[in-house]
């Protein structure tokens, strides 16, 4: 009966561990651990891998989906089969930007394997001879405000912008000495680099940059989610230390802090 005590609450400890760790999701740790490992972020939720892969809810190295199928190497989820409308310009300068006639073109129709609210979360091949299961992303989460939010997306009309050449935009946007996005050969805006200073473009000179530059996340020229996010958290910038100091963190796999919404004018220049 001891033994069985004693086993009991090793894993009360170690499930206790994977939730203190997982809370932390530290940015460029990688996938394992993190909330995009599905085998731990569901909480119990989503039916974990049989035997504990991570990769293999999106990946397999045997038997994948044709490439043709899906934009990515080696798929191995079920495919989302969402049609949503692409956003609508409230600028009349940005009437020349078209979108794609998928604006899920590329990896964003591969995050909405998971983020449609219809495609199961958990599910993947039967590598192994081990299925994945059937539970779909409708959870939600309660932030700072005290707002409930959900997990997943079914408007794209009331998101950023994507589905669009980002040469198109700048040809709308920077017309003449009016510049309003930096061109894609730039990198994201460097962790630490804004906080307790007052943004202007006159100091964009003296900030340091990622190497990850906006062209190498475009997906042939197109805007797309992962142009913004890193969903393998390897790259992804970490949030700043004063931030951090008060106790505060986040993890939401972007390339650039929030603070000063670094993120927002690692493109925009405002």
């Amino acid at each position: 009966m001891m033994k069985k005590l004693v086993i009991l609450l090793a894993i009360a400890s170690i499930t206790a561990d994977s939730s203190l760790a997982l809370a932390g999701s530290t940015p460029k740790t990688g996938v394992n651990g993190s909330m995009h490992d599905i085998n731990v972020a569901g909480g119990g939720t989503y039916k974990a891998d049989q035997f504990q892969r991570v990769c293999v809810f999106c990946h397999t190295p045997h038997n994948a989906l044709p490439s043709g199928l899906a934009p990515a190497p080696l798929w191995n989820h079920a495919q989302s089969t969402v049609n949503l409308d692409p956003y609508v310009w409230a600028s009349p300068a940005n009437a020349t930007i078209i979108f794609n006639a998928d604006p899920l073109i590329g990896p964003s129709r591969l995050c909405m394997c998971c983020h449609d609210g219809v495609t199961a979360v958990d599910s993947h091949g039967s590598a192994g001879s081990f299925n994945g299961g059937n539970k779909e992303m409708t959870t939600h989460y309660t932030d700072a405000l005290s707002n409930d939010v959900k997990r997943y997306i079914t408007d794209c009309t009331v998101t950023h912008p994507i589905g669009f050449k980002y040469a198109d935009a700048l040809a709308a946007r920077n017309v003449g000495t009016d510049t309003e996005l930096v061109l894609p050969n730039n990198g994201y805006i460097g962790d630490n680099q804004l906080v307790g200073v007052t943004f202007n473009s006159n100091i964009r000179g003296s900030l340091t940059y990622s190497t990850k530059t906006i062209a190498n996340t475009l997906y042939g020229g197109y805007l797309t989610c992962a142009s913004c996010h890193d969903v393998h958290n390897s790259v992804n910038s970490v949030p700043a230390a004063a931030t951090v100091a008060a106790g505060k963190s986040y993890n939401y796999f972007l390339y650039a802090q929030e603070e000063d919404s670094a993120i927002c004018l690692s493109c925009h220049i405002k």
